[in-house]
């Protein structure tokens, strides 16, 4: 039997429905296959970049809820035959990460929050002992107690829909800017979509502070 293409069409435009936490309350959003491909495709220029091999594990933190943002690197990671395991950056389930961390000697933590570190610390583990010996990326809030521990971690910035990466040196946060262009207005952070997507952003208000500087090509995300 072969598909009616028009379904797989069809599929291809409306896949999944996200969600984005904005000023004033939440919004749903449409995410197609194509977006998703193409977000995958960034997902493992990032993991690249951090310096990610196969054959060794990586724990990848991520909201369940978000998953049509976490999905592209969960995708890149399986693409690239690196074994992972997942969990969510609330205190709840900081005994997932701890078990991860201390059972396997994992060669990056991508997405690690403030309220896992706090978890850990509670839980009297030791960071530079628990993750000394692999690539950091952290959320903002928890960059304090991981310096602290004389750790050197990347910084991993929401925008909306997307993430953002920036080196331990503090140069400035890259996105895709193949499928976005990020704006600042007073302060905030606006987003864009430049290419056809399921759900097309404009100015997208993001109530995430911060600027953007022009280096060359590149437009590079700061801090607020």
């Amino acid at each position: 039997m072969t598909a009616d293409p028009r379904a797989r069409g069809a599929l291809a435009e409306r896949w999944a429905i996200g969600l984005l936490r904005l000023p004033g309350g939440t919004q749903p959003y449409t995410v197609s296959l194509r977006d998703i491909e193409r977000d995958t495709a960034w997902a493992r220029q990032v993991f690249e970049r951090l310096g990610v091999l196969p054959g060794l594990p990586l724990h990848l933190i991520g909201t369940g809820c978000d998953n049509e943002i976490l999905w592209p690197y969960e995708n890149a990671l399986i693409g690239m035959r690196v074994p992972f395991g997942v969990a969510e950056p609330v205190a709840i389930d900081a005994p997932r990460s701890d078990m991860f961390l201390r059972r396997f000697r994992m060669q990056a933590v991508v997405g690690l929050s403030g309220e896992i570190v706090a978890a850990l610390l509670a839980l009297g583990r030791d960071l530079h002992t628990l993750l000394g010996h692999g690539t950091l990326v952290s959320l903002p809030d928890a960059l304090p107690a991981l310096r602290g521990a004389g750790l050197a971690p990347w910084t991993m910035r929401a925008i909306g829909p997307i993430w953002a990466f920036e080196s331990p040196v503090g140069d400035g946060a890259h996105y895709d800017q193949s499928e976005w262009l990020v704006e600042e207005h007073g302060g905030e952070l606006l987003l864009t979509s430049r290419a056809p997507r399921a759900t097309p952003f404009v100015r997208l208000r993001t109530g995430v502070a911060g600027r953007v500087e022009l280096r060359g090509d590149e437009r590079l995300v700061l801090g607020g």
